[in-house]
């Protein structure tokens, strides 16, 4: 319904060309979930049309959309470039809509970078233009991003803010996919301030109660929804609910909720989760003792989400869990093999993620390169138009010069006097000019600082990469070397003792990372007089993996936690170090490490 209305929109021949623009972008961004091409298409036309305009609102907007798809399309340098292309264009329009929607889009890019504290400070910047203008669903959508920095027990009382604010500005935008994500705000602060008090069962069950009114809302109105992940995400998170935290007798509830997850991810294209309901599901049988319905159910899932979308981390897991499966069926030769295609995805992802990391930092060193490339041609303009200046006031002296000469002898000491200030000028000139030359030879050494910098990163992560690969590498020859035929322990029990060694081994993984940095003791010595020697081994093994470069996303697949909890401890350890809000805790730590 919504859909059919903006597309009887544009029907109209009569329509300006920047609402045009605008429901070309808002066509875009409904369509990216079923048909990214589309979008793409849509996003592309709205820029041309925006080529027409002198003003500069209808490119900023195409090109905040295009940054939308770009992420999606997990291309960040081009994401990056039209990043830098909407804040150009934002520049040359008054148009506060459009500006707020540049910061925004900005703003959610650094979001996706786990930069947190650009990301907020930009999102904010975005709400000042919005506000008065009849932007609520952007509102709403922003301050439902304020509220997750502030989720799992960060910081209560803001999420409970910013997730009032969420559900306020919904109501004003009057529009059912801002409502559904102000619900599915509202229920994770519940949910959040549950876990932090569980003997509060109040709290749970209002989490409980939000979601349910979420769902119904989207089965209401259906037509006029959007974003189906939201709606997905929500009907698993509830059947979740049941299983970790209802007795045994709920499943029932967490059986509805996993048909309506599944249903919308099959028709969504939803792999990710589709995986996660199967694994639930699998975990019931397990319970049951059914460990053959459990294998059945996970090889299902693999089977709808193979060749579809590359999720490594999620299969990983699912391997992992048919590996236990089978070890516990007595099957070692399956548990064996179910744990080699476990390494096989969990090697493939950490890869992906390195590869990304590197995308990443490719991408933002050529942002940062084109902002000094623009704030040199500024300088250069700004030196061409003085230059110009003082070429045309000269030629104006010279003809005075010529004038006063003809005219009287008496003119003589003021042409002397003048010529004096002409080579007074020319010397600023030269002066200018050095300066120039200067400015020039600090943006080549700055260049040489980042490439520095980042060749410094890559080699921490290929020096990570190897040591993991070297321990995976003794993991294969255990298993292929430690059999044996002759031995007077039978088969399984050599099996059994292979993987409990291989456990171990993961278990100590991290720790012979972490030990990697033990070799400046000192360096911790700092940052324990820094914190009043309130760090824990936690922490210092937090501050390890940063000053390897490694970003939140890679320290949480290391630890198998969640992003959000890397980035609240990136907080606490700021506030025991006592740094500001502002300060960069990564460039702190290698500043630290630099001392002697």
């Amino acid at each position: 319904m919504y859909l059919d209305s903006i597309n009887h929109l544009l029907v109209n021949k009569n329509l300006p060309k920047a609402d045009r623009i605008n429901i070309l972008c808002k066509l875009a961004k409904a369509n990216f979930e079923q048909n990214l091409p589309l979008s793409f298409k849509q996003a592309n036309e709205a820029l041309q049309l925006g080529q027409t305009l002198s003003d500069g609102r209808g490119k900023a907007m195409a090109f905040a959309t295009l940054i939308h798809l770009f992420v999606w399309k997990k291309d960040l340098k081009k994401a990056y470039s039209c990043r830098d292309s909407a804040m150009y264009y934002a520049k040359k329009t008054k148009d506060p809509v459009t500006i707020g929607f540049v910061w925004f889009r900005n703003g959610w890019l650094d979001l996706i970078n786990d930069d947190n504290d650009q990301s907020a400070r930009k999102l904010l910047k975005a709400l000042d233009y919005f506000k008065g203008h009849g932007a609520s669903e952007y509102e709403s959508t922003i301050y439902h991003y304020l509220a997750s920095f502030y989720s799992y027990g960060n910081d209560p009382a803001k999420q409970t803010k910013y997730a009032n604010l969420c559900y306020q500005a919904a109501l004003e935008s009057k529009q059912v996919d801002a409502l559904n994500n102000a619900y599915f705000t509202i229920g994770q602060t519940y949910f959040d301030r549950f876990k932090a008090n569980p003997n509060n069962r109040t709290l749970l069950d209002s989490a409980l109660m939000i979601n349910k009114k979420s769902l119904l809302l989207a089965k209401q109105q259906e037509g006029r929804l959007l974003l189906r992940s939201n709606t997905a995400a929500i009907a698993l998170n509830t059947a979740n609910t049941y299983f970790q935290y209802f007795p045994a007798a709920y499943r029932d509830s967490a059986e509805k909720y996993l048909d309506v997850a599944i249903g919308i991810a099959t028709k969504t294209n939803l792999h990710e989760v589709l995986l996660n309901c199967y694994g639930m599901r699998s975990e019931y049988a397990m319970r049951d003792g059914r460990l053959n319905e459990a294998e059945k159910i996970l090889l299902d899932g693999l089977n709808k989400a193979d060749g579809v979308v590359s999720m490594p981390l999620t299969k990983a897991r699912i391997f992992e869990a048919l590996a236990k499966i089978a070890e516990k069926k007595g099957d070692s030769q399956l548990s064996l093999s179910y744990l080699k295609q476990y390494f096989e995805c969990y090697k493939q992802a950490f890869n992906e993620e390195k590869i990304n990391s590197i995308a990443r930092v490719e991408a933002q060193y050529q942002s940062e390169k084109k902002e000094q490339e623009i704030a040199y041609l500024q300088k250069e303009a700004s030196f061409a138009k003085k230059l110009t200046a003082f070429y045309i006031s000269l030629g104006v002296m010279a003809m005075a010069v010529l004038l006063f000469f003809l005219r009287s002898y008496n003119f003589k000491l003021k042409a002397a006097v003048k010529k004096q200030e002409l080579v007074d000028q020319q010397k600023t000139a030269a002066e200018l000019r050095a300066q120039l030359k200067e400015a020039e030879a600090i943006r080549l050494q700055t260049e040489q600082v980042l490439l520095k910098e980042r060749g410094e990163r890559l080699q921490k992560e290929v020096m990570a990469g190897t040591l993991q690969i070297e321990e995976k590498n003794e993991l294969l020859e255990l298993l292929s070397g430690k059999v044996d035929k002759e031995s007077h322990l039978s088969f399984d029990e050599q099996m059994k003792r292979i993987l409990n060694q291989q456990r171990k081994m993961d278990k100590d993984f991290e720790a012979h990372k972490a030990d990697f940095f033990e070799t400046n003791p000192a360096f911790f010595e700092r940052l324990q007089q820094q914190a009043n020697q309130s760090l824990t081994r936690l922490d210092l093994k937090y501050c390890s993996y940063m000053l390897m470069g490694l970003s939140n996303k890679e320290v949480s697949v290391r630890l198998g936690i969640e992003p959000k909890s890397v980035r609240m401890s990136r907080y606490r350890i700021k506030q025991k170090l006592g740094l500001g809000k502002d300060d960069d805790l990564s460039l702190f730590l290698q500043n630290q490490s630099l001392k002697h």
